[in-house]
């Protein structure tokens, strides 16, 4: 019989947080997708046209979480009051 040691366990932990990410990711996925299209579908488009736009929305939601965060860090910033330039 083996023993069980701590580079198995390490190696175990990295598995499953891995295995745990990419199932918090895939859930984020999946509810980003279905709240696009309960917004797409009650403002009167059909399903079949919602999955042949979900590329383009999603890739214009990502660019607008891009631009969010860096607006925010901007604000963030001038609110220490110490200014770089």
């Amino acid at each position: 019989m083996e023993r069980y040691t701590i580079k198995d366990y390490e190696r175990y932990r990295k598995e499953q947080d891995e295995k745990a990410a990419r199932e918090a990711d895939e859930r984020r996925v999946r509810t980003e997708k279905e709240s696009a299209r309960r917004s797409w579908l009650a403002d009167g488009g059909s399903a079949n046209d919602f999955e042949h736009e979900w590329p383009s929305l999603r890739n214009q939601a990502r660019r607008q979480r891009v631009v969010d965060a860096d607006q925010k860090a901007r604000v963030a910033h001038r609110a220490t009051g110490i200014s770089q330039i």
